[in-house]
């Protein structure tokens, strides 16, 4: 039993052993999270829950701001969740337009005016389409952390939501997505990534050695006889002509192109 005992604790040893290496490194890889200095005194960043709509209590608009706030420290990156009830912005590509100005006009930017920020804007007036609109943009180093697809599948909590909910729960959770996923120190992998791996090449140590058993014994005294006369049975392969072929790889005239705007982010309609 105790044999096989060392076959189940490889899995563990190698794991904890890629965490060791793993961790250090990635703090290192990661050492801009000590830079925790904010450089932009254009916005104040202690304001990060506007509800014009008057969708909140006083106290549930103070636990959603604090909340925020370690949301930015976390993130380092300006927070802003702004909600309105505003006929005038009612489709999706204008609530778009009003989440990139606010944080344009009022300087967002945890690192200098114009930089990392977010903004979710959510109307709560139902537009032509007889929907309701909300938008997450990004601006800045955030969007390395945040892709576009991952502020749309964010914004999918608020089908939650009906017009008669208090919306302040599922804005927490909104909140929470956000930190956890924007994180700076948000490991690149989860443990259970690394104990797969570990249990992979557990597996294959297993049946390297396991292999190796099963060959220790693989001529015998009579491999080499047939009808009790000593036989060697020889093959080859013989290759009698070589065909090259060469092709001319095309190098591309073109260039490559990238770009866009400085803001990225994505909606939802419910």
């Amino acid at each position: 039993m105790k044999s096989y005992f060392k076959y189940f604790a490889i899995p563990f040893i190698i794991a904890l052993v890629i965490t060791v290496i793993a961790l250090p490194m990635y703090l290192v890889a990661r050492a801009d999270f000590l830079n925790t200095a904010r450089n932009n005194s254009s916005w104040d960043n202690s304001v990060t829950v506007l509800d014009l709509a008057d969708k909140m209590s006083n106290e549930e608009e103070a636990a959603l701001t604090e909340q925020l706030r370690k949301a930015e420290a976390a993130c380092q990156t300006d927070i802003v969740f702004f909600i309105i009830d505003d006929p005038a912005n009612g489709y999706l590509d204008s609530v778009r337009r009003l989440a990139d100005s606010f944080s344009e006009d009022n300087h967002m930017g945890y690192d200098y005016p114009g930089g990392s920020a977010i903004v979710f804007v959510d109307n709560w007036s139902r537009g032509g389409d007889g929907r309701i609109h909300s938008w997450m943009s990004t601006t800045g180093e955030i969007r390395s952390r945040i892709s576009d697809s991952d502020a749309t599948e964010m914004l999918n909590v608020l089908d939650e939501l009906s017009d008669d909910d208090d919306p302040y729960y599922v804005y927490s959770k909104l909140g929470k997505s956000v930190e956890k996923k924007g994180s700076k120190l948000r490991m690149p992998y989860s443990m259970g990534a690394v104990l797969f791996v570990a249990l992979v090449i557990a597996v294959i140590y297993i049946i390297i050695n396991w292999r190796s058993k099963l060959g220790d014994v693989t001529v015998t005294s009579g491999t080499y006889l047939e009808d009790g006369k000593a036989s060697f049975k020889v093959r080859t392969d013989t290759f009698n002509h070589k065909t090259v072929t060469k092709h001319k790889i095309e190098r591309s005239s073109g260039g490559g192109g990238g770009g866009g705007g400085s803001h990225g982010g994505g909606g939802h309609s419910r």
